[in-house]
């Protein structure tokens, strides 16, 4: 789908509000909504594509992170040399949206290709995960069955906050792209 600068300017403000509205809550609760900021990143390659625009994305997680480190209360347990892993498993993220943007179309199949893109997250997560676990230094005795063992215990939270909202955006996006209907072509998204 073309979209034109208003529309990827209010997608944009909206992802920066998810994340800043979610980042750094690792469990959806009652009261809190999982953390947007994976799929965050997966949208905003998807929808903003611009490489500038991810590193904002960086630049925004990092201060929010610094933020909720030095005045927030939150541990500083998670901000080791590990840390930096970060920014390829969002670059990841950004980088399957590309590509979904590039292949997806008003067909079927899409479905498939949106599926193989949004396995990205996995590759995110062992990233992200699998760094910490490794380099971060806060574990005493590193082995493959310690990594495995982190890996099953972390990365559930991860996947289910990035499928609710990716569960969450595509029924919209599906929606919007039904109601532009006659404006949009039968072959792009």
């Amino acid at each position: 789908m073309r979209l034109d600068y208003l529309a990827r300017w209010a997608i944009g403000v909206l992802l920066v509000l998810l994340v800043m509205a979610t980042h750094g809550q690792h469990d959806a609760t009652p009261l809190h909504l999982p953390q947007a900021t994976w799929a965050a990143f997966f949208l905003g390659g998807f929808y903003l594509r611009q490489t500038r625009l991810w590193v904002l994305g960086l630049g925004l997680v990092g201060a929010l992170d610094y933020a909720m480190v030095t005045w927030g209360g939150v541990s500083d347990f998670c901000l080791t040399p590990a840390y930096l892993f970060m920014i390829p498993a969002y670059g990841v993220l950004w980088l399957a949206g590309r590509i979904f943007a590039a292949h997806a179309r008003l067909e079927w199949r899409s479905l498939g290709v949106l599926m193989l893109c949004c396995s990205s997250i996995v590759v995110a997560e062992i990233l992200a995960s699998g760094s910490f676990y490794l380099f971060s230094g806060r574990t005493d005795h590193v082995s493959l069955a310690g990594l495995t063992t982190a890996l099953v215990t972390w990365a559930p939270s991860t996947l289910k906050a990035f499928a609710f909202w990716i569960g969450v955006a595509a029924p919209i996006h599906a929606a919007i792209v039904f109601l532009r209907g006659a404006g949009v072509s039968r072959r792009s998204v």
